[in-house]
């Protein structure tokens, strides 16, 4: 019968352990100076234990698929979506929030994936993997979270030497934003309730572009890295948006914009990151000749979008706000320069059940959808399998009413697309100017 690959692999792994000089193997107390002698002696004397370590492969290799068709499945039930309210009573001054990302070489992305599952598991939130990095967000105690990063920085992802800051062990505190960690991990207030579970997925992409040509070699040129423009300088600049020639794009999809965005940014009605390279396919000729910024809410998005805007548009200046508006927003609470207003104007919108966060909690630049009246807490709408975000106040809609995007929703009457969700999509496909 002949042998499979496997087993002659397992074969030749055995001799080895045997082989003592490069034509000497010693086995049983027996010393062979061939090959084949060798051979024959264990095809004798130890099929027994060559059928254990094959049988210990074969659950190995069973074990690592079962894996890796876990850490691909869909988070949720089909049809379920994120939660974006909660009334949980915690302490919140002994938990926290933290939303980073890194774009680099992950070697090993299953026991990557698998070792989140142990060092996280008392925590929630999201964390995507890919061969090109890791994008997270995650809820937890103080503690648990100070040890999940301990534990994060010494792993192979983050072996970089320009990391060693991140090393320290040092306590992640709300109250002091000096140190490496608090600006790579940015925290922000919150407990574990602002997500329903802990999702761990491995990805292709942990912020899917869709584009293959955009690739980690490219995310990690040195041109890119000098794109990037710190709280302070992209204020600065956009200090000056009426006297120079420059686009300010906001590179998140509608519904994030529409609740805040800096003042003067286009915001393209896109909603989902994927479709924002067709964006810029459409108004390419509009943005040549102008320096362009960029923002997202922390980063990670604008590194691929700049990225492809660099390829699309060779010779523009392209430029993104580093850490996105989740670092403005800190940068603007502890700045040392004197401005009377900041640029940004609303909430940035978050994907857990917090919703948004503001530098402000009167500054809304949204309204109801029904009356018109200024308004930017989101509710879903209440139709089976429809998860489009509706803008609609307490008064027009009581908060434990049911409220629709449409009267398709309302009536039930959707084949497919809903009507609003149809009118939105064709006023995407449309060209739009680029002021």
């Amino acid at each position: 019968m002949p042998v499979s690959k496997a087993r002659r692999t397992i074969i030749q792994d055995f001799l080895k352990e045997k082989q003592n000089y490069s034509s000497e193997w010693c086995c049983c107390n027996i010393t062979f100076s061939s090959i084949t002698d060798i051979g024959r002696h264990v095809n004798q004397c130890h099929q027994a234990e060559i059928d254990i370590r094959e049988t210990k492969k074969q659950e190995e290799k069973q074990k690592k698929e079962n894996n890796l068709y876990l850490l691909k499945q869909r988070r949720g039930k089909k049809g379920s979506s994120d939660p974006i309210a909660t009334e949980c009573q915690c302490q919140l001054e002994n938990s926290k929030v933290i939303l980073f990302y890194r774009y680099t070489l992950v070697k090993d992305p299953v026991k990557f994936a698998l070792d989140h599952q142990s060092y996280c598991g008392s925590m929630t939130g999201k964390v995507r993997i890919a061969g090109e990095g890791i994008n997270a967000t995650l809820a937890g105690s103080n503690e648990d979270i100070d040890a999940y990063l301990n534990w994060l920085t010494t792993t192979q992802p983050f072996e970089d030497g320009a990391l060693s800051e991140l090393r320290q062990p040092v306590s992640l505190n709300l109250d002091d934003p000096t140190t490496a960690r608090y600006k790579f991990f940015k925290p922000s207030q919150g407990c574990s309730h602002v997500f329903s579970e802990l999702s761990i997925k491995l990805v292709d992409e942990i912020c899917p572009l869709g584009q293959t040509t955009v690739v980690l070699g490219k995310l990690q040129k040195p041109d890119h890295g000098h794109g990037k423009l710190s709280p302070r300088d992209f204020h600065a600049m956009l200090s000056k948006r009426h006297q120079d020639d420059f686009i300010l794009l906001d590179t998140r999809n509608y519904y994030e914009s529409k609740i805040g965005h800096f003042e003067g940014a286009i915001q393209p009605p896109i909603r989902k990151f994927s479709q924002f390279p067709d964006y810029v396919e459409r108004n390419k000729d509009a943005m040549q000749g102008k320096t362009i910024l960029t923002y997202c809410t922390g980063g990670i998005r604008c590194e691929k979008a700049t990225a492809f805007m660099r390829q699309a548009l060779p010779g523009e200046e392209i430029f993104m706000l580093d850490g996105g508006i989740h670092n403005y927003m800190e940068w603007w609470k502890h700045k040392d320069i004197d401005s009377e207003d900041p640029v940004w104007q609303g909430k940035n919108y978050v994907f857990d059940a917090r919703q948004s966060l503001g530098l402000q909690d009167d500054s809304i630049v949204s309204q109801c959808q029904t009356c018109q009246q200024p308004w930017d807490k989101y509710k879903k709408c209440g139709s089976a399998g429809c998860h489009l975000l509706v803008l609609c106040c307490d008064t027009c809609c009581a908060p434990d009413q049911q409220v629709y995007c449409c009267d398709d929703c309302h009536h039930g009457q959707q084949n497919g697309l809903c009507a609003c969700e149809k009118e939105r999509r064709q006023r995407e496909m449309q060209r739009l100017q680029v002021q």
